[in-house]
């Protein structure tokens, strides 16, 4: 184990805490020292359960890097890929040990310290070890008010770093802090034990629902009413309707999909079509249905609701899909895939006329404000606040880095939403849509942010130092594949590569679109899904060319099928 006052003391240089504080954490460090009996439940559990070994070493030993990346790429199913290494200078190359370092680096969940040094036998704080998990977990990121809410539970917060302070409140929300004995102290600055890993671990799991839950003592405070702290309100963090518009004829299918709270159940109502659609669970918090339209089905507009159900609580929210016609009915208008001129986009803020039709007020946006309003890097946490008709639902979109991300009336006509920079996002200048729904009507605004967004940056304590690549030669794209190579107007083109992560990609129909966005939705993995219009020109054995950008340098590569679009 490292000597914990220069530790603490590099801490305090890093992000400037007070002496004072630092005093206090030593005197901490000094005094307490608990007994490990409570994790004895959580180490049988995991022993039973799978095949990791936990007792093969003393409990109270120091949690090594490597132990935790070990257990990480069991658990998680990393696999390195040998054309994306990264410089580590620690570790002797192709090694087991040296390959279960690559396999954690490249999915982004650790990160190498200067000198490309992933010091496998170092060991991690329980701040650190949270901010592994999380990022391991992908969590959603917290409101303002969650993490003020964490923090104003524990009497230790001030040891919290600023920079650390949301990843408490993702870890507190999936079930991973380690309150005990007192479960008014956090400890953050406490070098983690082998047996408080293991629980960790257990945590983890149960919350991707590999392994049933134990009662707790784990994360035994939470900052929702005392009266039903295990009743927490279930979360829809993102849905996606496929086709989102155009018209899905008899016979066709519609697809729902919903991410959020796992180990729940799920239903959807397609307004005027069906209730109570079952939505299958096919991966932890992942869930879809599919319905194929019959002959007397038919909606114009529909309304489309999700239910999610987890321990007797319901979610339910609710989406109008203005685009969309299902069955036998006049299609709807249409908007294009790409992006309309610079003189179509909404000017900010948003005028006071509202628009009014025959079936009602288009609810309005009066204000929007964003903070920070400087370049983002990774870890960062960008608030989308507006200012609009009371009782609606907002969600927003950040260029391909976010889509559909729920906003919360968190008082009367303010809404909020938040976005965490991953290690993988990337954008200059993105665009923002916020839709503010309201009685079936929607109004929209979009606006060019002044700022760019580098999750390759950031070297804070808590999020280690961004790690070197191996290559630094142009980017590789190793495959390109499509959803179908004979598709007809108005229905959903999915173009898939993979390549070196990190990067921006983009494509296009060669002489027919310009570049559509791609988006990196895990480390080397870039999709987007994009409706194509009805009035677009009909392509016959078309080429799609892939444009992938990283460091300076640029990498263009074409399909190996043709697409063939008609009407």
């Amino acid at each position: 184990m490292r000597c914990l006052w220069p530790l603490a003391l590099g801490l305090c240089w890093t992000l400037g805490c007070s002496p004072i504080s630092l005093a206090v954490w030593a005197q901490g460090v000094g005094q307490e020292t608990s007994s490990l009996a409570w994790v004895e439940a959580y180490v049988a559990a995991l022993e039973q359960q799978t095949d990791v070994v936990i007792t093969q070493a003393p409990l109270s030993a120091t949690l090594t890097r490597l132990e935790l990346a070990q257990w990480l790429t069991e658990f998680f199913g990393y696999v390195p890929n040998p054309n994306q290494v990264q410089v580590i200078s620690d570790l002797e190359p192709n090694t087991p040990d040296y390959w279960t370092a690559q396999a954690v680096l490249q999915a982004g969940a650790m990160r190498l310290f200067e000198g490309g040094q992933f010091r496998p036998q170092g060991d991690l704080t329980r701040l650190e070890a949270l901010a592994i998990l999380v990022r391991a977990l992908q969590l959603p990121a917290p409101t303002q008010a969650d993490i003020d809410g964490w923090m104003a539970l524990y009497t230790d917060a001030a040891d919290v770093p600023e920079v650390g302070r949301a990843f408490v409140a993702m870890a507190g929300q999936a079930g991973l802090l380690l309150n005990v004995p007192d479960p008014a102290r956090l400890h953050p600055n406490r070098v983690l034990q082998r047996g408080e890993g293991a629980v960790l671990l257990h945590q983890a799991l149960v919350y991707r629902g590999q392994l049933p839950p134990l009662p707790e003592p784990v994360a035994q405070l939470r900052p929702v009413q005392a009266e039903a702290p295990v009743a927490a309100r279930p979360e829809i963090l993102q849905t996606r309707i496929t086709p989102e518009s155009g018209v899905v004829p008899s016979g066709g299918t519609l697809t729902i999909e919903a991410q959020g709270t796992p180990n729940g159940s799920a239903t959807v109502d397609i307004g005027g079509v069906v209730q109570g659609l079952p939505m299958q669970e096919v991966q932890p918090g992942y869930y879809r249905a599919i319905y194929s339209l019959g002959p007397q089905d038919s909606a114009l507009s529909p309304d489309i609701s999700i239910q999610l159900t987890v321990n007797g609580v319901s979610t339910r929210i609710q989406q109008r899909q203005p685009q969309l016609a299902l069955g036998n009915v006049a299609p709807p208008p249409v908007e294009s895939i790409f992006s309309p001129p610079a003189s179509q986009e909404p000017t900010f803020p948003v005028g006071p006329s509202i628009p009014t039709t025959a079936g009602g007020v288009y609810p309005r946006i009066e204000a929007i404000r964003l903070y920070p309003q400087r370049n983002l890097v990774e870890g960062d946490i960008l608030t989308i606040a507006i200012w609009g008709d009371s009782g609606g639902i907002a969600q927003f979109d950040l260029g391909n880095l976010a889509l559909n991300q729920p906003m919360r009336e968190v008082r009367p006509n303010h809404y909020e939403g938040t976005y965490v920079v991953a290690p993988t996002h990337q954008a200059n200048n993105p665009v923002l849509r916020v839709v503010l729904t309201k009685d079936g009507l929607s109004q929209e605004h979009r606006e060019i942010l002044p700022f760019s967004i580098d999750g390759s940056q950031g070297t804070r304590s808590t999020i280690q130092p961004v790690s070197t690549p191996l290559t630094t030669g142009l980017p590789q794209i190793f495959s390109i594949t499509t959803n179908s190579n004979t598709l007809r107007m108005g229905e959903i083109l999915k173009v898939t590569m993979r390549g070196d992560p990190g990067g921006r990609a983009a494509f296009r129909i060669v002489g027919v679109t310009p570049e559509i966005e791609m988006r990196e939705v895990s480390p080397g993995l870039y999709e987007t899904r994009q409706q194509l219009p009805f009035n677009m020109q009909p392509v016959n054995n078309g080429t799609i060319e892939v444009i992938l950008q990283r460091g300076g340098q640029q990498t263009t590569q074409t399909s190996p099928s043709s697409i063939t679009i008609s009407p």
